[in-house]
Formats: C-alpha cells, structure tokens, sequence
C-alpha cells in the first residue's frame, strides 16, 4: 500500500477554495426559476431539507451549515 507523500500536494491553506455557508433559513425551489436540467444536492436532517446548485457547490466543494439544530458540513 501506498503511503501519502505529503510534498506532492499543493496544499494552500485552510480555505483555499471559501466555504460556502448555508443561510439559517432556505428558500422554496419552485420559487426560484431553475431550469429543469439543473443539478441539485440535497442535504437532509429530521425531516428539514436543503437544496444546493451542484455548480455552485462545485466551486466550493464545501458546504456548512445548521439543520435540525445541528451542524453539518457537506464535502463535493
């Protein structure tokens, strides 16, 4: 097995790529217009749901927020 040669990667700091942070409070997606065609990723916790544009979450590959009560952190 392989072990991880830590000098290959570009490792730019914490936050090389700005976290997108969640608002508290969501918006319905039938009121937003998207195209039918649009990719989402759904994050779900107690019943409460929360919709992110694939594109979106693509360019900051993270996601954090609370739902439920309770954090989460979603990586893409």
């Amino acid at each position: 097995m392989a072990t991880f040669d830590e000098s290959r990667a570009w490792l730019k700091g914490p936050d090389f790529f700005p976290r997108f942070r969640a608002p508290a409070q969501g918006q319905p997606l039938a009121s937003l217009g998207l195209a039918l065609d649009e990719e989402l990723l759904i994050v779900e916790r107690g019943g409460l749901r929360r919709g992110f544009l694939v594109r979106q979450a693509g360019w900051h590959h993270v996601i954090q927020g609370e739902l439920a009560l309770q954090p989460y952190v979603v990586s893409f």
